[in-house]
């Protein structure tokens, strides 16, 4: 047990996926009692085990499942609707299926005075920071947060040097209209989790309709979120900031409809 443990931190530290299962109940004859764990990554291979047989190949479903919903899940298994006749235990297991993903990584384009709030706001809600800017003299140390990576680069050098997976999350947030268009452009092919983009209505509208005139599909460009951030009444940057990690969470979450948690009786109407 030791060991898988190790294991499991080991797995962590090298920022992989895959899904801790735990037997954490057992009744009857079973394979494996409480406490059995496995790690189950996304191709289907196992460490480890939970009993074997067809609770183990049960188990391996649904931990694809949990890996693609990204939530963790508790799931109760009755041995002898599993099994055939070669194999019946008779008993019931009960496993929890913990997904482990990598680190989200935020890539904000442009270090400007939203861009700084951003990474402050957008690190406290857990996500790894990286900020890109072209402007000579952009980055104080201070007006960061302390892990965040800052990176004096053109825009398109950056782009084309890293890899962009589905574990990035885009925010693009420079001061200049075209340096938006060409990094939205640069990174609309990529399955990032989430692109965003600051501007006006009027303005995300005209780079929209320039990327289409330069055979972008509308397809891919329906997946920005633009203007970033949810529509809250923002006017300085920490508002504005606030909005877009709003916006990423929901879509972390799958939140489709945003409301409030509160419910307002008639007498504060």
């Amino acid at each position: 047990m030791s060991e898988l443990i190790e294991r499991i931190a080991f797995l962590k530290k090298l920022n992989q996926t895959f899904c801790i299962v735990t037997v954490v109940d057992s009744s009857g004859a079973t394979p494996r009692k409480a406490g059995a764990r496995a790690i189950i990554f996304p191709d289907s291979s196992m460490e480890g085990t939970v009993g074997g047989g067809a609770i183990e190949l049960e188990a391996i479903k649904v931990a694809q499942t949990v890996l693609n919903q990204k939530k963790p899940l508790f799931h109760h298994f009755e041995l002898d609707k599993l099994e055939t006749d070669a194999m019946i235990c008779g008993g019931s297991m009960s496993l929890f299926f913990e997904p482990v993903l990598p680190d989200r990584v935020l890539t904000i384009f442009g270090g400007g005075h939203v861009g700084k709030s951003l990474a402050r706001v957008a690190s406290e809600a857990d996500w790894q920071i990286r900020v890109v800017d072209e402007r000579e003299g952009i980055f104080d140390d201070k007006c960061f947060p302390e892990n965040a990576e800052l990176i004096h680069d053109k825009f398109p050098n950056f782009i084309a040097k890293n890899e962009l997976g589905s574990n990035d999350w885009i925010a693009i947030v420079t001061p200049k209209h075209k340096n938006d268009e060409q990094v939205l452009e640069a990174v609309i092919h990529s399955p990032a989790a989430y692109i965003g983009m600051m501007g006006s209505p009027k303005k995300v509208k005209e780079i929209m309709t320039s990327l289409v005139e330069k055979g972008i599909s509308q397809s891919l460009l329906n997946k920005v979120y633009a203007p970033i951030g949810l529509n809250i009444g923002t006017e300085t940057p920490g508002d504005i900031a606030i909005s877009i990690v709003s916006e990423m969470l929901a879509v972390l979450n799958q939140i489709e409809t945003i409301k409030s948690c509160s419910q307002k009786q008639e007498k504060y109407l």
